[in-house]
């Protein structure tokens, strides 16, 4: 019996140190989550490109800007033609002479005394519908690119002209033109309406801990959730007529014709025979989320808003054209409408949404404190969720 209690005692004895040793090594779960790298924003803008099928716009050595050059949704890119050609294959020059009018860059590229073909190679970060436009010389060029032949002539000196419009893909193009006999080539631009930009309404800081707020923030902008938030009823609306803000430039001028369709009293701004381009300054108290539209005349309208390009078909007479529910920040933005020849605008309007984290949050359907910290848990599983939506699922 003694020697039965002895075991025993000694048995217990052996628990209490076996689970004396495990509670010294063990690591709590909260504390072990903690140890867990925070997840940051750049880390969610990598996930998106990949999760949507962007990284053909990635060079082969990606940064954190270049995420987020793709899901800022520019789509307007310049090339300084000396900067772009085969330099060692394509059988031109590059000259720095205004002999042929003025030029941009450092030079333009000449042709030969016969026809010659050069070779242009381009990066885009997006897919896209891009009008090819180019200032160049002589007549007979022939423009080649997303298998389309685009014939061009521009005379004997330096001239804009718009080519025609060529579908691209994101990645590398390579973009030809057959010169005429001394031909030459200043540069060339790709432009397509730009894409909503997603991104926290702040922008992107690459480093920071994700907050469920600017996740909120990034999701609607996905989504394109933003036109359902709320009208700030708070600030309202507010109407800027053209002829009262803008400098209006030679070839323009007020009047009160009443023929063209409705306008806000007393005047409006009409292009001459010659077109227009009107500035009109935008100055806000607030970054948020704004509604635009402008009541304008012309086939087309053009409009750029901060280097953002909008085109419509246009109607000839005096109507309204939405730039859509976009974010903005606080303080000065420069709004130019291209007026066709005989066009106008009237004024612009513009309506403030409401636009806090808590608003995101309830706009996309997720609940939360908007200024905590994403766990990578709650990280994996809201945006598995958010993809699901966006690609049609529960």
């Amino acid at each position: 019996m003694v020697d039965l209690v002895g075991k025993l005692r000694s048995m217990a004895m052996t628990m209490v140190s076996l689970s004396l040793a495990v509670a010294a090594f063990a690591v709590p779960v909260a504390a072990a989550d903690k140890e867990q790298p925070a997840v940051t924003q750049g880390e969610l803008a990598m996930r998106l490109v990949k999760e949507l099928g962007l990284e053909k716009g990635l060079p082969a050595e990606p940064k954190p800007s270049d995420y987020q050059t793709i899901l800022g949704g520019r789509r307007q890119y310049r090339f300084e033609a000396e900067d772009v050609y085969d330099a060692e294959g394509d059988s031109v020059s590059v000259k720095n002479y205004p002999l042929y009018g003025p030029f941009s860059g450092r030079g333009w590229v000449s042709g030969l005394a016969v026809a010659t073909t050069v070779k242009f190679t381009v990066f885009l970060p997006r897919d896209g519908e891009y009008q090819l436009k180019v200032s160049s010389r002589g007549d007979g060029q022939i423009w080649q690119a997303g298998g389309r032949e685009l014939p061009v002539s521009t005379g004997g000196a330096f001239r804009e002209a718009v080519a025609g419009r060529i579908p691209l893909k994101a990645g590398t193009q390579i973009i030809t033109v057959q010169l005429p006999p001394e031909g030459g080539v200043d540069w060339f631009a790709l432009a397509a309406d730009d894409l909503p930009p997603v991104e926290p309404l702040a922008g992107w800081r690459p480093d920071a801990p994700l907050t469920w707020g600017e996740m909120a923030e990034v999701f609607a902008a996905l989504l394109g959730a933003e036109r359902k938030l709320p009208m700030d009823k708070g600030v309202g609306s507010r109407t800027i007529a053209a002829h009262g803000v803008a400098r209006l430039p030679v070839g323009a001028a007020v009047t009160t014709a009443t023929f063209l369709g409705p306008f806000t009293p007393p005047q409006w701004v009409r292009a001459g025979a010659g077109g227009a381009v009107i500035e009109v300054p935008l100055v806000l108290d607030a970054t948020g989320v704004y509604d635009l539209r402008v009541r304008l005349l012309g086939e087309p309208v053009i409009m750029d808003l901060d280097g953002r390009r909008f085109e419509r078909p246009g109607k000839p007479f005096l109507a309204w054209y939405d730039l859509g529910t976009m974010r903005l920040r606080e303080g000065r933005h420069l709004l130019k409408l291209v007026l066709p020849p005989m066009g106008g605008v009237d004024v612009v309007e513009i309506v403030k949404r409401k636009s806090s984290p808590a608003d995101f949050l309830a706009v996309v359907g997720l609940t939360g404190n908007p200024q905590a910290p994403v766990s990578r848990a709650e990280f994996e599983n809201t945006l598995n969720g958010m993809l699901s939506r966006l690609r049609g699922g529960n």
